[in-house]
């Protein structure tokens, strides 16, 4: 195609006797074309004006090299006995199909629809290429249905009581606090005008909805006054506000409303506590069922509990704290999956004895084979993710303990992935390569699929622990309570004080020793998981003398008795329990699960029973 329009251009020259001529034609190609074109003519009157020397000839006329020129452009082979003579080159040009100037711009009609697609494709590419990997995972769930808490599955949400228990419930409770402590009405007196007009939410409910409501602010109220009395808050003002709150929750339940609250006295203060119901789960045993709620809070009151999960049938129903369990996997399960990862079976100091080294390894190994083959194909990634996270918080480690001896206090960093402005933040703080280092540590989690991976072993976790707070609820229900084991029984003491009640200690180690062996009896995924939970209370001195503590010796010793395993003299001696501990993480899971559930029949005299989550 350059070469007809170079022919062209030569032939106007030749017409014209005037290269000029040719060049100035070379003016109407396409302006994409044009550059190619005037390039090539060059060249061509270069090639035949090189010819015309090679022949002799001294001074050709102009018309004589355009002609060789176009002959040579159109592929002619030329003698120098045929260049020397103008009449044999002028035969041979005439001969030439006759040419004209293209008028169509062909190519910059071409360049410009290849332009086009060009530009549509790399628009495609940006708007259709991934962005980066999600750091957060929402795990597929029903759809909400009034009948959640009869059936189970998600129960009906409203964005409007959502609001009411965000900010004027958490504003009510703030002023109750402070009218308790300073005796002023106003900001309270406010406060509860603001969650009265707030309950206008619960009016396409029903009457005992918004009845119930009132009764919570109006309880509320009487505990902020009750708590300034002089001789203080009695048994009566804690189940006056336990019982208005509960009524409350049981009407929102009737009316199909995913919402928990939970009325008590913590330190002299009324609280109200608000949390949204995200399942409702029915966990079976001997045929009767018991629900078992899945809770995220609401509120904003600066308290928590630091349980995974919790039972008082005072307050209602079983129920899970789904942001602890978040933070459990993020900052001990998952770190757990990287290879060789110790167990955090004590406190740190002892993790670096011999001893403390050989039982967290040995644990960590053990726990660690029962998540991995729980995640299945995810396993590989869910090692590397752990190491990830192994590294991360040894970075965030060493920050720790620098800024705390400067007097500067570190944010708390359970959750998966560090808070968005937190690198940022430390900018003039820490060095440059270690928030490097971290964010790029997150991003591979990130594309590893750690949301994911994260979701499935918190539904693990979540999933033992609901079947433990079930057996608490199941033992609360009871006709007649579970009898006073005798080996715990050795430990403790007598089962009731001078008062006739039962001591505190004994009711928390008892329920625990029933709910913890019931866990890992019932566990078919993770029983060392569930039994290593219970077993880190042995061997943390803080946890010495809890009702989890002495749970864990009755457990720990009665395992390894039915398992035939070594005999330890001192029960409360951690460094002589290491032995039967490693005896314990030796053994296969569903050996474990025989023992636990030979020995829950053993201390209670009384066959367990089979906890199973049913499905909606």
């Amino acid at each position: 195609m350059l070469g007809r329009q170079v022919q062209a251009a030569l032939a106007t020259g030749i017409a014209a006797g005037d290269d000029d001529a040719a060049r100035a034609a070379v003016r109407s190609v396409d302006i994409v074309a044009r550059g190619f074109v005037r390039r090539r003519l060059e060249g061509a009157l270069v090639d035949a004006a090189l010819a015309c020397d090679a022949a002799g000839l001294a001074r050709p006329a102009p018309s004589h090299v355009m002609r060789i020129a176009a002959l040579l452009v159109a592929g002619q082979r030329l003698v120098p006995t045929d260049i020397a003579s103008e009449e044999a080159v002028a035969s041979a040009f005439a001969r030439l199909p006759a040419v004209a100037m293209p008028r169509f711009p062909l190519m910059t009609a071409v360049t410009a629809m290849l332009l086009a697609g060009a530009i549509a494709a790399l628009v495609a590419f940006i708007v259709m290429r991934p962005g980066p990997p999600s750091r957060t995972y929402t795990r597929p769930m029903p759809a909400p249905s009034a009948a959640a808490f009869q059936t189970g599955g998600v129960p009906l949400r409203d964005a409007a009581v959502d609001a009411l228990f965000g900010e004027p419930l958490t504003s009510m409770v703030v002023a109750g606090g402070r009218a308790k402590k300073s005796g002023e009405r106003g900001d309270l007196e406010a406060a509860l005008k603001d969650a009265t007009k707030g309950g206008e939410a619960f009016a396409p409910y029903g009457a005992p909805v918004v009845d119930a409501w009132r009764g919570v602010i109006e309880g509320f109220a009487r505990g902020v006054w009750a708590a300034r009395r002089p001789d203080g808050i009695n048994q009566r003002d804690r189940d006056d506000l336990r019982e208005a709150v509960r009524t409350f929750t049981e009407a929102l339940a009737g009316a199909g409303l995913g919402y928990f609250l939970e009325g008590r006295f913590k330190n002299g203060y009324p609280f109200v506590q608000a949390y949204r119901v995200v399942e409702v789960k029915l966990v079976g045993a001997a045929g009767a069922p018991r629900r078992v709620l899945s809770l995220r809070r609401l509120d904003r009151i600066n308290t928590a509990y630091a349980a995974l999960g919790m039972h008082d049938g005072d307050v209602g129903d079983p129920v899970l704290h789904l942001e602890r369990i978040d933070e459990n996997v993020a900052s001990t399960v998952m770190p757990l999956l990287a290879a060789d990862a110790p167990y955090p079976i004590g406190e740190r100091a002892w993790l670096l004895t011999d001893q403390g080294k050989a039982l967290a390894a040995k644990v960590g190994a053990v726990v660690r084979r029962e998540y991995l083959a729980a995640v299945g194909a995810d396993a590989t990634p869910a090692a590397a993710i752990g190491a990830l996270l192994v590294g991360r918080d040894e970075i965030i480690e060493e920050w720790r303990d620098s800024l705390d001896r400067k007097g500067i206090v570190f944010v708390r960093t359970d959750d998966l992935f560090l808070p968005p402005n937190l690198l940022a933040a430390l900018e003039n703080v820490v060095p440059k390569f270690q928030r490097d280092r971290i964010e790029q540590a997150e991003e591979q989690m990130a594309e590893l699929g750690a949301p994911r991976i994260h979701a499935t072993i918190h539904d693990l976790v979540a999933a033992t622990v609901r079947r433990h707070e079930a057996q608490h609820a199941f033992d609360y229900d009871r006709d007649s309570e579970l009898r006073y084991p005798t080996a715990l029984a050795d430990l403790l003491g007598a089962q009731h004080g001078d008062d006739g009640n039962e001591r505190a200690i004994v009711y928390s180690a008892r329920h625990e020793l029933s709910a913890y062996l019931s866990q890992v009896a019932n566990d078919p995924v993770t029983p060392h998981a569930s039994l290593w939970h219970l077993g880190r209370n042995l061997f943390t001195h803080h946890a010495r003398g809890t009702g989890e503590f002495y749970a864990a010796v009755v457990v720990l010793d009665g395992l390894v008795r039915h398992l035939k395993g070594p005999h330890a003299q001192h029960r409360l001696d951690r460094e002589r329990l290491v032995p039967l501990a490693l005896f314990l993480a030796d053994q296969p899971g569903q050996a474990l699960r025989g023992a636990a559930k030979s020995l829950w029949l053993e201390l209670f005299g009384e066959p367990l029973t089979e906890i199973i989550e049913q499905t909606p």
